[in-house]
């Protein structure tokens, strides 16, 4: 994956995030059908996946 697409897809990734957030705190009456624990865990696993894809292209190779 290059740098450009990496960096793309990650920032994508951040807008996303941003307009849930907005919506979810537009909205406190929605909420999804399974336990807290799974959401949290959802959510780290996509910030996780978005800085690791921020932060890929810097990775120098040999």
């Amino acid at each position: 994956m290059t740098k450009k697409c990496s960096r793309t897809i990650a920032f994508i990734m951040l807008i996303i995030a941003v307009i849930f957030i907005f919506v979810a705190l537009n909205n406190p009456q929605a909420s999804f059908p399974w336990n807290n624990t799974i959401s949290y865990t959802l959510y780290g696993i996509y910030a996780i996946i978005m800085i690791v894809l921020f932060i890929a292209p810097f990775k120098k190779t040999k």
